[in-house]
């Protein structure tokens, strides 16, 4: 799937962006794709996940942990993508408060994870 996407991505690009593979930010660590934008210094990672594969909890604990803290600690990169992938089968994913719910239902709880994970940012950094 990474290398359909990063294909995908490169044959739109039309020299705006590249896009490599498990390139390595600063700290060493290694992204599944990382943008690089022609014109401006400021990697955006990108981390790809197949989301049958992975429990609710599983996926929050790598949207917060892997994409928020290891690949978003690079000051230049103020941007990061948690791509998930669904294959389509019916499947439920248990979330934070025990109830279950299907694939929007994840993505929405996802989304508010991360928006909470940019507020926590953001206040941390006021004095920064």
């Amino acid at each position: 799937m990474r290398n359909f996407l990063a294909r995908e991505l490169r044959s739109r690009a039309r020299g705006r962006y590249d896009v490599p593979q498990e390139s390595e930010l600063a700290d060493g660590k290694r992204p599944d794709l990382c943008f690089h934008g022609n014109g401006f210094d400021a990697p955006v990672p990108a981390e790809l996940k197949l989301a049958e594969r992975w429990t609710g909890p599983k996926l929050v604990e790598r949207l917060e942990n892997q994409l928020c803290g290891e690949y978003l600690r690079d000051p230049r990169s103020r941007r990061g993508l948690f791509v998930l992938v669904h294959n389509g089968t019916e499947k439920a994913w248990t979330v934070a408060d025990g109830s279950r719910v299907d694939f929007d239902g994840l993505v929405e709880m996802l989304t508010a994870r991360w928006r909470l994970e940019q507020i926590a940012f953001r206040w941390n950094h006021m004095d920064a």
